[in-house]
């Protein structure tokens, strides 16, 4: 099979002879010269495109004056091929069709071209030239589509329900500040002072997610894969699965064995942990999100921190926001929850009110958030603030939680969170034998 098609590059050409204002088709399909195949249809239609620019009449007589100036016009075949591309096709009515035909197999001379390259230099690619032959062979498709690809017409837009339409974070008094929990589409930053809950924070809200149904993942770049589930495990547990155990440190509390496995097999295939052996940078974690998201339905992202991200860039902040910028536009792209933790600055420590710009990092950061939150430890109480919240406008409020140290749960004066049971246990039911 051939990947050209000489009669539907003429067909193109002759249509616009017929129908000079049938080459405005081009534009709705990103179609350009470089999709002939031939070289010299490369050059006419070239030439029709300057005169068409110019407001000039595109004819036989017109063409060939444009291509002498050029020197070009006995190259193409001289003034009796331009006539018979002419009398091709009797009409203009189908130059979208013919485009589309040549476009179409200009990108795969295009890809068939990159996979022959490869093919030579395969046996010495690594796992990341593995990755970026995909990206570029994935942009190369993309780059092809038609413009009307790029627009949605907004009167198709589906009315969202509103409990459709985000994922609760398990505190009914932050997620009515927030107007009905975290959006989808949304990328949200999470600050604070170590030791000040993040964790703690993240997990519950994992959990929450997990029982809602919604698939999640977590990038930890410092909790190994035994610490990370060994919190979340007890911030998960009920307090019936909790046990005192003792080492030669003293009393600790850890789950039980059964619980252990309860919660395993009910995170199966819908909770998601970064591998520690891949490299944590912007193109590896775009790869991983997207693969996620399509294929393993996952909703919820966590990543846990900014600085712990290995971005390309010329700088830090330069790398922080194409980090930042990346997952934006991912969670856009597939209506994603995205959750970033990022350090405070230094200066957050002396602000009496706190804003937006206490992130540690590029200034730029906060404006890409849809959410802030920053979490203060006080001696009695923890305070979760909402410094930023683009969806409804409500923020520099927040609500007051406390800490308990045996469930690795916060809970709000109601004790609903410290209540909670996120289902992790199947529910027997008993039947009768007649």
């Amino acid at each position: 099979m051939s990947l050209f098609n000489i009669e539907a590059e003429q067909s193109i050409l002759g249509a616009i002879l017929i129908d000079p204002t049938s080459i405005l088709e081009a534009n709705e399909i990103n179609f350009s010269s470089s999709d002939f195949f031939s070289k010299e249809h490369q050059v006419i239609y070239n030439s029709m495109k300057k005169l068409s620019l110019e407001n000039c009449e595109i004819d036989t007589i017109t063409l060939s004056n444009e291509l002498k100036n050029i020197n070009m016009l006995e190259k193409v075949g001289g003034i009796l091929y331009l006539t018979s591309l002419a009398t091709i096709v009797p009409t203009s009515s189908n130059i979208s069709y013919y485009m589309k035909i040549v476009k179409n197999l200009s990108t795969k001379r295009v890809v068939y071209n990159m996979l022959r390259n490869t093919e030579q230099n395969i046996k010495s690619f690594n796992t990341d030239d593995l990755v970026k032959f995909s990206e570029d062979l994935k942009a190369t498709i993309l780059d092809s589509a038609n413009v009307e690809d790029l627009f949605i017409d907004a009167s198709t837009i589906p009315m969202r329900l509103e409990n459709n339409g985000s994922i609760f974070t398990g505190f009914s008094c932050l997620d009515s500040i927030i107007g009905g929990g975290l959006k989808f589409g949304s990328l949200s930053i999470l600050t604070g002072e170590p030791s000040s809950g993040k964790s703690t924070l993240i997990n519950q809200i994992i959990a929450n997610a997990l029982s809602l149904g919604y698939n999640s993942f977590i990038y930890s770049g410092e909790l190994t894969y035994q610490m990370l589930m060994g919190w979340f495990t007890k911030t998960v547990a009920n307090k019936e699965d909790l046990t005192k155990q003792k080492n030669s440190f003293g009393e600790y509390i850890q789950v039980t064995k059964q619980c252990w496995d309860s919660i395993c097999n009910w995170v199966k295939d819908k909770f998601f942990i970064y591998s520690k052996d891949a490299r944590a940078d912007e193109r590896n974690l775009s790869n991983v999100i997207e693969y996620l998201a399509v294929k393993k339905h996952v909703k919820l992202f966590v990543l846990d921190n900014l600085m712990t991200l290995e971005c390309s860039g010329s700088d830090k902040y330069e790398k922080q926001i194409n980090a930042v910028k990346a997952l934006k536009n991912l969670a856009k792209k597939y209506d994603l929850v995205i959750i970033l933790v990022a350090h405070p600055n230094k200066s957050s420590t002396f602000n009496r009110e706190a804003h937006v710009f206490e992130i540690s990092g590029a200034s730029e950061i906060p404006n890409l958030a849809d959410y802030i939150f920053k979490m203060n430890r006080e001696k009695e109480y923890t305070q979760i603030l909402v410094l930023k919240n683009r969806i409804n406008g409500i923020q520099k409020t927040g609500m007051k939680v406390e800490f308990n140290p045996v469930r690795k749960r916060f809970f709000s004066s109601s004790h609903d969170e410290l209540k909670k049971d996120f289902g992790y246990n199947p529910i027997w039911e008993q039947s009768s034998f007649y």
